[in-house]
C-alpha cells in the first residue's frame, strides 16, 4: 500500500481483482444459461473501470519513479558527485505493491477461515437432539 496513492489499499486491490476477475465468472454463468445481456453490460462496464484504475496507478507509479530517478542524477550534476545512484533500481514500488496484495491475501484468507469456523460452529450448535420415547409420543 502507498500513502496517498489511491486504489493502492487493500479495498482498491480488492476491487482490481474483483473487476479483472469477472468475466471468468460470467462465462462460467454464461455456459449454465444464467448470463444475460444486462449482467454482460455490468461485467464489461465494471472490468473496464478495474483495468483504467490498474493503467491508472501503473501510470501515476512509472511517473513517480521517473521522476524520483531524475532526482539522484540532478543532485549529481550540481554537486559535481558521482551520478551512480541515478541508476538504482527502486525497490520501494515494488514492495508497495506485493505488500499491498499479501495483506489483501490475508485478509481474504482470514474471512475464509472464519466463514469456515463460523459453519462448523453452526452445525454443532443445531444438530438435532436425541428424541427421547415422551417426545415421540408428543409427536403422534
Amino acid at each position: 500500500m502507498t500513502a496517498g496513492l489511491p486504489g493502492t489499499g487493500v479495498g482498491g486491490l480488492f476491487y482490481m481483482v474483483s473487476g479483472i476477475l469477472m468475466p471468468f465468472r460470467e462465462a462460467y454463468r454464461a455456459v449454465q444459461g444464467k448470463s444475460d445481456a444486462r449482467s454482460r453490460r455490468l461485467v464489461a462496464y465494471q472490468t473496464v473501470m478495474a483495468l483504467g484504475v490498474v493503467a491508472g496507478i501503473w501510470a501515476t507509479g512509472w511517473l513517480l519513479g521517473v521522476i524520483i530517478s531524475w532526482a539522484p542524477a540532478m543532485a549529481a550534476a550540481v554537486h559535481g558527485t558521482s551520478p551512480v545512484a541515478a541508476h538504482a533500481s527502486n525497490v520501494v514500488r515494488a514492495m508497495a505493491f506485493f505488500i499491498g496484495f499479501a495483506t489483501l491475501a490475508f485478509v481474504l484468507a482470514a474471512v475464509q477461515v472464519a466463514r469456515v469456523v463460523n459453519a462448523c460452529r453452526v452445525r454443532i450448535r443445531h444438530e438435532p437432539a436425541a428424541r427421547g420415547p415422551w417426545l415421540e409420543r408428543d409427536a403422534a
